[in-house]
């Protein structure tokens, strides 16, 4: 028989706030590679991922607020990993667009990151790892179904 609910819920966000602590290992504003902090790591994934943004679009991806986005991307500017450009549908509006620099690091990040993973998928047995990554999947669909509902009930 299925345990309560509440008494699952529970044990989901023990275990979640575990792997987060272990998993990310950092402070979003902390330096973590190549010079980048970690939201501005995000934010290089989301650039490279979702293409071209707007300001309110890459902080709502990111889930932070207008002027925390401009902190993160200010010195992706400055470096030269990100740029902003004039939207070409509304000019008032600017989108945040990687640089060839950026798309390189974002790259050498990214190959970085998987060679981590793969060392983090030895500990678990080649027969579930699969499994794993599924369910991962399907707890980030059920994150996002969930905040959904919430912008709909607020």
């Amino acid at each position: 028989m299925a345990r309560p609910l509440l008494a699952q819920a529970h044990d989901l966000q023990r275990t979640m706030a575990r792997l987060v602590r272990k998993y990310q290992f950092r402070d979003r504003n902390e330096t973590v590679c190549h010079g980048l902090s970690v939201a501005q790591a995000y934010a290089l994934r989301a650039l490279s991922e979702e293409g071209p943004l707007a300001m309110g679009e890459l902080a709502s991806e990111l889930r932070v607020s207008l002027s925390t986005m401009t902190r993160v991307v200010d010195p992706l500017v400055r470096k030269r990993l990100a740029r902003r450009v004039a939207d070409p549908g509304d000019r008032r509006l600017c989108r945040i667009v990687l640089s060839d620099a950026g798309t390189r690091l974002w790259s050498t990040i990214e190959r970085d990151l998987t060679a981590n993973d793969a060392e983090v998928l030895r500990g678990i047995p080649p027969a579930e790892r699969e499994a794993v990554i599924r369910v991962i999947g399907l707890l980030s669909e059920a994150v996002d179904v969930w905040r959904a509902r919430q912008q709909v009930e607020a």
